[in-house]
Formats: C-alpha cells, structure tokens, sequence
C-alpha cells in the first residue's frame, strides 16, 4: 500500500454492494461522524492480531520510554516523548508527524492474509506493524499511519480522537493509508507520509475504510448511501 508500492487494498463491501463510486463532489473533509460503524476491530484477523502483539510489546515500550532501556533503534524515542508530552495537541500531531515520516520506507511484501472484512474472501499482499516493528525495520504507509496512532496514543490522545484510514489516491491509482487525528476543538488532521498535513479534504482522495483499536468504519457504503440521498432529493 501507498504511492511506492504495488500493494492493492480492495474497499471494503460490507452492508451494501457497491457499484458506483462516489463523485468528487459528493465527498466532504474527513470528519470522525462520517462512515458506517461495521463493527469491533477484532472482525479484521490481521489487524486484530497487529493490536496483540502491540501489547504484548508494551513492557518493552515503557522500559525505554521510561528506564532508558532502549534498543539501537528506539534510542531517539525517549527524548521525543518527552519533549512533546507538554505541548499543545496541534505540536503534538506536527511532531509526531515529521519524526514518524524520516523512518525507512519498506514496501511489504510479506505472505498474503485473508480479511475477514468482504463478502467474499479477498487476499491482501499485506501486513500492519506495531511501533516497534515499524521502528525496528521500517514500513508502509500503512506502517506510517499506524505508528503514528501508537505514538500519539502514549502521549495521552484518546482512541476517539485517532483512526488510521484507509483511501484511495485518484491521481496514482493506488491504496494509501494517513491517519486522522482530532484537535480538541473538533477539527480533524490528516498525517499523511509525505510529511504533509491536511486540515481539509486533500483533491482525488477518496475514503475507503478507517479503523482504531476498537472499531472498524466503512465510508465506501457512507458515500454510496449520500450519493443515493442526493438524487433522492433531486428527483
């Protein structure tokens, strides 16, 4: 997944079958009240799977975090943290955004897995990484976006206020993964790996999915169900 990779994430058809994609027009800036709630986020094996390991990596976190007992590859993480514990939310997403982006990219090209996110089974010649996976060897968009997430949610960010989200670039053809991320005063942020912030729609994006660590969204089926309302309205 993303602008360098052949990776090919397919949108998600849950609750709706969609055969028509919603018009530019049609689409709003990202807001967290928008998308189709499918359900926990323990109906996607891999990224169910992706949260456990997380946790089971967490002593390992905090030990560097907080003891200093840091591998070659986290050295820098300790000073990060600190640093931006006291800033303002806003430093905080900018912050996380650049020190995230400098990591290596790594196209995955990992053994294939089966969502359990379609109507039919859909391989994905993909892998989601925790933080220290990612730190370890770098990643994906995906890996970017997810490492983010995790960053922002030890500096106190909660879930509500976090989802990866999954879109597809009109302008490359290719899946790409950014995460969303809300300012308290309900403006939402997409980080995005180029080291771009968008605080409104970005042009050719199209929203496919989101999740965070407690559920999954779908705004394939959102944006059928405006694209359908809309013609309702003016017929």
């Amino acid at each position: 997944m993303g602008r360098s990779s052949d990776i090919r994430v397919p949108a998600l058809i849950l609750v709706l079958s969609l055969s028509l994609l919603a018009p530019l027009e049609a689409e709003a800036n990202y807001r967290f009240e928008d998308g189709i709630y499918l359900g926990p986020a323990n109906l996607l094996t891999d990224w169910s799977e992706t949260l456990e390991r997380a946790r089971a990596q967490q002593d390992e976190v905090t030990g560097c975090l907080e003891h200093d007992q840091c591998p070659s590859h986290m050295r820098g993480l300790p000073g990060l943290m600190a640093r931006a514990q006291d800033l303002p939310r806003e430093r905080q997403f900018q912050l996380i955004n650049r020190y995230v982006n400098k990591r290596r990219y790594r196209s995955d090209r990992g053994g294939t897995v089966v969502s359990a996110l379609s109507a039919e089974p859909v391989q994905l010649r993909s892998r989601w990484s925790t933080l220290l996976e990612f730190m370890r060897r770098g990643g994906d968009c995906q890996d970017y976006a997810t490492s983010k997430y995790q960053l922002l949610r030890l500096l106190g960010v909660p879930t509500d206020d976090l989802r990866v989200v999954v879109l597809y670039d009109r302008r490359t053809r290719e899946h790409h993964a950014v995460l969303a991320a809300r300012l308290e005063d309900g403006a939402t942020w997409l980080l995005d790996s180029d080291d771009s912030i968008y605080r409104g729609r970005p042009f050719g994006y199209r929203f496919v999915y989101a999740l965070n660590e407690t559920s999954i969204w779908d705004h394939e089926a959102d944006a059928a169900w405006l694209q359908r309302s809309q013609a309702e309205e003016a017929s």
